[in-house]
């Protein structure tokens, strides 16, 4: 019986022991905040780290209320961690950082060293490391998470859309994950590259925009792509790629123009090594639609669709091309040459791995473009007005 007691006992406490053991490290919902973007800039000898905070939304109210429905905050210290925690002296919850799906990293942080920065973001576990990081052009991130987006009421989200949209209904900007990049300042042989944006002025009104693309060398910014340069970044990326649009002069007359929309794309991209010489083959095989004309007169002929298809392959090169010639001004190796190389000759590599910016500024390259007309959508005829 006695026995019978103690085990009794004995169970009781354990249960009550695992009942309460939650509740001791447990935050109440109340008292969080949700932090729906981050930013980190060096301003004045300290680091500035910033949020996007989510206001809670009162007893009673919808979530479409006009009021703005968030609020960014900063705070700023001598260490990156000192800077975070100073954003509670102004905010009363507790922030849980891993609800933040968006990363800001500014200008000045960027020229200095992002190493700065990277070795504190890679070691916290609260930062989600397949969050879509971009630059900050011509502003820091508290003021970009202060501009509203149109149709959507947190900029952070805002941000992430227009990244996602642009790729697939224009196909200029390559989304770079958090991931993505620090694998990037980490591998020998390629370079780190993020897109950027600025706030743009119009009519009185303030509108967040995507805009170049900021190149890094080692772990510093030294220049950007413009809009054609970052279309042909894209087209060189690895995988398939779909969405977006080619504009070329039209067949007929070169004063008017065709928009083409692509459906997919897939680059080649080797090494060609012969005597320790290194010349980059690049083929390009792409397919697209039909989409727009803005002239009259009958284009979709069986004499036209070559011409077509080899103006749209001009194009591309021509794009293409021009990042290349960026990218070996900057003596940056955003394109991942030297891990290709690397990858075919690693003894090679290894022999001018220290000399690469200088062998990358100066290599050989050629370009082959095959790209394909596919449909027309509603009709392979053009429109014709009444005389």
């Amino acid at each position: 019986m006695k026995n019978n007691m103690q085990k009794f006992l004995l169970i009781f406490f354990l249960i009550i022991a695992l009942l309460c053991n939650p509740g001791c490290n447990k935050q109440e919902i109340n008292d969080t905040s949700i932090p729906l973007g981050l930013g980190i800039d060096w301003q004045e000898g300290s680091y500035t780290v910033t949020a996007e905070m989510a206001k809670p939304i009162p007893l009673g109210q919808s979530g479409s209320s006009a009021q703005d429905q968030f609020i960014v905050l900063s705070g700023t210290g001598k260490t990156i961690t000192e800077a975070a925690r100073n954003i509670t002296l102004s905010m009363p919850m507790f922030p849980l950082w891993s609800h933040s799906d968006l990363i800001l990293l500014g200008e000045n942080l960027a020229q200095k060293d992002v190493a700065l920065f990277a070795d504190f973001f890679a070691r916290n576990r609260f930062v989600r490391k397949n969050s879509p990081i971009l630059i900050t052009r011509g502003a820091n991130p508290f003021d970009v998470y202060e501009v509203k987006t149109p149709l959507d009421p947190h900029s952070a989200h805002g941000i992430k859309g227009i990244l996602q949209v642009q790729e697939k209904q224009l196909g200029i900007y390559v989304p770079v994950k958090f991931s993505d990049f620090l694998e990037k300042l980490a591998t020998p042989g390629v370079e780190a590259v993020l897109p950027q944006v600025i706030i743009d002025k119009q009519g009185g009104n303030s509108l967040i925009k995507l805009d170049g693309t900021a190149v890094f060398k080692d772990t510093k910014l030294v220049g950007s792509l413009d809009e054609m340069e970052s279309r042909g970044f894209r087209w060189m990326q690895r995988g398939m790629i779909a969405g977006g649009i080619i504009i070329i002069p039209s067949p007929l007359d070169n004063t008017k123009l065709i928009t083409l929309e692509l459906t997919r794309s897939k680059a080649t991209i080797t090494p060609e090594i012969k005597n320790n010489t290194i010349k980059m083959k690049i083929a390009i095989k792409a397919e697209g639609n039909f989409y727009e004309q803005n002239s009259t007169g009958e284009i979709l002929t069986l004499e036209n669709v070559p011409k077509i298809e080899a103006l749209a392959d001009q194009e591309i090169a021509r794009q293409i091309s021009a990042c290349i010639t960026k990218a070996q001004y900057l003596k940056s190796d955003i394109l991942g040459w030297g891990r290709m190389v690397d990858s075919k000759d690693p003894k090679l590599w290894k022999d001018i791995e220290k000399d690469w910016p200088q062998i990358f500024a100066g290599m050989e390259y050629d370009v082959k473009v095959q790209f394909e007309l596919r449909r027309t959508y509603l009709t392979d005829k053009s429109f014709v007005f009444r005389e």
